[in-house]
């Protein structure tokens, strides 16, 4: 129970210290990042680039499974969250005097749901793309930063976002291997016959 303790405290330490780090400048730029619907840019052009690879037809079946995975890491998250019910660094007593708070949220913290829907979208456009395309490790910049904002924001702990990393991870891989690699084996999808 000590190390639990102890890396709680240590959790805790690391977030002031990066929460400290914000200013006014840069807060417009972290609310922008944190929102899901300022991302639908990107999902397009993920979109548009597996269709210059697979199709329109296998693209979509891929976006749609995508899509699936993403929901299901968000259940996981659900239910995580209400079975650990950790409070948020904003509804932390012990800390909220010590953050810079600028959003308000009264859920649970503990995994970030942010981390591990954006983790398992990214793995999953990886892996599905890195053959086509060099700059493939680039999408990693998405939920990177997405991740980071809910730090920023004071909205959860490292470690939520470390562990929604590793459950978006471990979602992702489990979509990808035991789905994805038989439909992008597949001829069934030609991009002949988009």
């Amino acid at each position: 129970m000590h190390l639990l303790d102890s890396l709680i405290d240590y959790d805790k330490k690391l977030l002031l210290y990066l929460n400290s780090k914000g200013t006014a400048t840069f807060d417009f730029f972290w609310l922008f990042i944190t929102n899901p619907l300022n991302w639908l840019p990107l999902f397009f052009i993920l979109f548009y680039v597996g269709f210059k690879v697979f199709g329109f037809k296998k693209t979509l079946l891929i976006s749609c499974i995508t899509a699936l995975s993403g929901s299901f890491a968000l259940l996981v998250v659900n239910v995580i969250k209400n079975t650990t019910q950790r409070a948020r660094p904003i509804n932390d007593n012990t800390l909220k005097e010590s953050l810079r708070i600028l959003i308000e949220q009264n859920d649970f913290s503990f995994v970030s749901g942010h981390s591990a829907v954006s983790f398992t979208i990214a793995f999953i456009s990886y892996w599905t793309l890195k053959k086509h395309y060099s700059y493939t490790y680039l999408i990693f910049l998405f939920p990177m930063l997405f991740a980071y904002s809910r730090i920023y924001l004071a909205a959860h702990f490292p470690t939520d976002i470390i562990f929604g990393m590793l459950l978006g991870y471990v979602i992702a891989l489990g979509t990808y291997k035991l789905i994805l690699v038989r439909i992008l084996k597949t001829k069934l999808f030609n991009p002949a016959d988009s």
